[in-house]
């Protein structure tokens, strides 16, 4: 049954359509425009007109309603990636493989071609992959034109510092260069732009994508090869500003989209950093004099004149509204504080931070004023606050950095005593401005948030939040007033840790970081680290027992990992030997999973356990003999959390290995070298009881019965193999053996023994096969894998589109 309204069709040429289009790839027919949508609404109303007069030609049939036409069928939820996205992923890479094989090809064969055939060679690829990209658009290959246009961009690149290596342009590095390759790469892509457009009728992205940033980069090269301090480096940003202006006027024109947002983005970059020069300009005097009666602020005025043209458009009123006014605020709060700067760094944080605090005051007034007050009106203090907020940012960032590297600096973890105190580098503001200036920041924050979510829920987070970012400035404040360790971590400690034990689970969760991350602080000394993982652990530990079961996972998880970390300092603490503190850690550790016998506990442990044990075993005397203990501590460990809970049976399987590796350390320590005299009694013995298995129930899998048996045989002798013989009859022998095993299991359909042979086998050949990997060139890789994946990238975006355009073919037959 025909259909008129067909959004995936073209409404003029019947060309299928992509994803989201914004004109058609053929004619050019825009499809976002007004009329657009009208002609689509039209067409739906003649097909139910059609469908209403097929149905008054049925006898007895009822005449459909006036109602609209009814939506189709939602389809499937498709899985894994879409046939468009392949393509899209496969011409990336290949066109990333194709640069960098150019890169290393030109570093490789630079010194033995001449001028003229470094031209020719330039030249021709660059020419070869604009003309490829119009070529892949004219045959409706939007994806493989993109990544095309793409390489010859960047050859354009190439082509630019091969000028520079012949002396044709200036050096690379210099501000001449900047300017050349600017200007090349925003000339290439309006170039291929207008190609496209003309000869394609389509409107590629990747080339819109460049003119914009490359017209930075002249300005910025510009600024640098001008600036003679007298204001040339800000001429050369306004220069910019109007270009991207003129850009934004031409994609206007043409319906570049693309081309005209990016240019926007440019334009507003180009701008700040005009506004940036301009302020530097004003620098050389900062008095009212200078400033105003002999013109240095002159280069700010201009920043506001350029302002205007980005501006201009089709905006709403109060949106070109707002903009002025922040603007204007900020400027005239920036004259305020200039005269501060030649008073020192405390002298401008004190004055930025008044002026952030002040237009704050005046939003939160204005929030709390009348309702019936314009929405701009309250935004617009709010935005001169913004402007001067990363002037007080950056030296609140500093002096809590210097107040972090001062609490990491203190001593190695268990290296000080008790009242160790805290010694920074210091910096250059007085650490008692640090908590004023986060008040102001945090008053900032809070009338934000009281704009861009009013609701009671988000304004009570936003209070807990600022509260904790004021308390962590005071903290702050004391770690750089060299204050001792002890006085930051152990208050912290106990109010966390009494957060953590009678606080509701929210509050909960969040001093449970905090007394995390203070037990982590407290490392340097091992009686202030066992103090606050001692404190930690009894909160937990009292909030699990008035819990109980309903305690939440965190808070269990939490409670292994709190305890080896006080089992640990406590060892320190008392003297207790590293390889008897990693061995008796292992043992409390694992007698809580066994009593507690829950699944976030168990991975608590699993994930915590080993570190002691690990410690233990390399600071003990004899190696062998640790390392045989704590595997057979572990082992029986888990043997026993197998036994004593029916869900964790298949534990058992691990906890025999690791005791089967105890064995083996015992078999090295006493010169053993063959594996499998050892192994293949066992192996053989596990394959015979899951081959019987699985004969008495033929419903299992054979992961399940023959897995344990094929590892204990294969894995061996595949390590062996890997690391002392890669070329002897044992890796002969494994090979083939991999290879029986690949055969049996694809014969028999058992995912065992397909899998181990499968995995086994290929590692063995990649052995092999790694040194004479080793001696092909590297470009020579990467180009054949760009271009292999260029050509099945473009072919399987050939195919799609010849499955579409069958599809709409078959979809208008009547």
């Amino acid at each position: 049954m025909s259909s008129y309204a067909r959004p995936d069709l073209c409404p003029d040429c019947g060309a299928v359509l992509p994803q989201d289009p914004v004109s058609c790839p053929r004619c050019g027919l825009p499809l976002r425009d007004p009329l657009a949508d009208e002609l689509l609404a039209t067409l739906r109303r003649a097909d139910e007109l059609l469908g209403r007069l097929r149905a008054s030609a049925v006898p007895g049939a009822p005449a459909a309603g006036p109602g609209p036409a009814p939506e189709p069928a939602p389809a499937s939820r498709r899985r894994g990636l879409s046939q468009a996205t392949v393509p899209q992923l496969l011409l990336a890479l290949g066109a990333a493989c194709l640069l960098v094989a150019a890169v290393v090809f030109l570093a490789v064969a630079w010194s033995s071609l001449g001028v003229a055939g470094r031209t020719a060679v330039l030249l021709v690829l660059t020419l070869s992959a604009g003309g490829g990209s119009l070529l892949l658009r004219r045959h409706d290959l939007a994806t493989a034109a993109e990544a095309v246009a793409a390489v010859a961009l960047g050859l354009v690149v190439l082509d630019v510092l091969g000028a520079a290596e012949s002396g044709w342009v200036p050096e690379p590095g210099s501000a001449g260069s900047g300017v050349v390759l600017g200007s090349a790469l925003a000339a290439a892509g309006l170039a291929l732009s207008a190609l496209h457009l003309l000869l394609a009728r389509a409107r590629p992205v990747v080339p819109q994508l460049v003119p914009a940033p490359a017209l930075l980069v002249v300005a910025g090269a510009m600024a640098a090869l001008v600036d003679d301090g007298a204001g040339g480096g800000a001429g050369a940003w306004v220069g910019g500003v109007l270009g991207s202006g003129v850009l934004v006027l031409l994609g206007a024109r043409l319906r570049l989209t693309v081309l005209r947002a990016a240019a926007a983005v440019g334009g507003v970059l180009a701008w700040w950093v005009l506004l940036a020069v301009s302020v530097v300009d004003t620098t050389d005097d900062l008095s009212l004099r200078g400033l105003w009666a002999e013109g240095g602020a002159t280069w700010l005025l201009v920043a506001v004149l350029a302002l205007l043209p980005l501006l201009a458009g089709d905006v709403r009123r109060h949106r070109a509204a707002v903009v002025p006014a922040v603007v204007a605020l900020a400027l005239v709060s920036l004259v305020v504080v200039m005269p501060a700067l030649d008073e020192g760094a405390d002298a401008v944080l004190v004055a930025t931070g008044a002026v952030v605090a002040a237009w704050s005051l005046v939003a939160l007034a204005l929030v709390l004023g009348p309702p019936r007050l314009p929405v701009r009106a309250r935004v617009v203090p709010v935005g001169a606050a913004l402007a001067f907020a990363a002037p007080v940012l950056g030296p609140v960032l500093s002096m809590h950095t210097a107040a972090l590297d001062a609490l990491l600096s203190v001593g190695d973890p268990y290296s000080a005593s008790v009242g160790v105190r805290l010694h920074g580098l210091g910096t250059a503001w007085d650490p008692l401005l640090l908590v004023p200036a986060v008040l102001a920041l945090a008053l900032l924050a809070l009338v934000v948030l009281a704009l861009v979510a009013p609701r009671e829920p988000w304004r009570r987070a936003g209070v807990t939040v600022t509260g904790l970012a004021v308390v962590v400035s005071v903290l702050a404040s004391a770690a750089l007033l060299d204050a001792p360790l002890a006085a930051l971590v152990v208050p912290v400690a106990l109010v966390s840790g009494a957060t953590v034990a009678l606080a509701p689970r929210s509050a909960a969760g969040v001093g449970l970081a905090v007394a995390a991350l203070t037990a982590l602080l407290a490392l340097p000394s091992a009686a202030l680290a066992a103090v606050t993982a001692g404190l930690l652990t009894l909160a937990l530990g009292s909030r699990v027992v008035r819990a109980g079961g309903a305690a939440a996972t965190e808070v269990w998880a939490a409670l292994p990992v709190a305890l080896v970390a006080a089992l640990w300092a406590l060892g320190s603490v008392v003297g207790l030997d590293v390889a008897q503190r990693g061995a008796a850690t292992l043992v409390v550790v694992g007698g809580l999973a066994l009593l507690v016998r829950r699944a976030d506990v168990d991975v608590a442990t699993v994930l915590v356990a080993p570190w002691p044990a690990v410690a233990g075993v390399l600071a003990a005397d004899d190696l062998s003999v640790s390392l045989s203990l704590h595997l057979t501590l572990v082992g029986a460990l888990l043997v026993a959390r197998a036994l004593t809970d029916a869900r964790r049976r298949r534990v058992a399987w691990a906890g025999g290995l690791l005791l089967a590796a105890a064995t083996w350390v015992q078999l090295a320590d006493i010169g053993v070298e063959a594996p499998e005299p050892y192994t293949a009694p066992s192996a053989l013995a596990l394959l015979v009881v899951g081959l019987l298995a699985l004969r008495r129930t033929p419903g299992r899998g054979s992961v399940e019965t023959l897995l344990p048996g094929l590892l204990l045989a294969v894995v061996p002798s595949l390590l062996w193999v890997l690391a002392q013989d890669p070329v002897s009859w044992r890796a002969l022998l494994l090979g083939t053996g991999c290879l029986v095993l690949v055969l049996g299991g694809t014969r028999l359909g058992w995912q065992a023994p397909l899998l181990v042979g499968g995995v086994a086998g290929a590692l063995v050949v990649l052995r092999e096969l790694a040194p004479y990997a080793a001696a092909t060139p590297q470009w020579v890789l990467l180009a054949a894998a760009g271009a292999l994946l260029l050509v099945v990238g473009i072919t399987w975006e050939r195919r799609v589109r010849d499955l579409r355009v069958a599809g709409g073919y078959l979809a208008r037959l009547r």
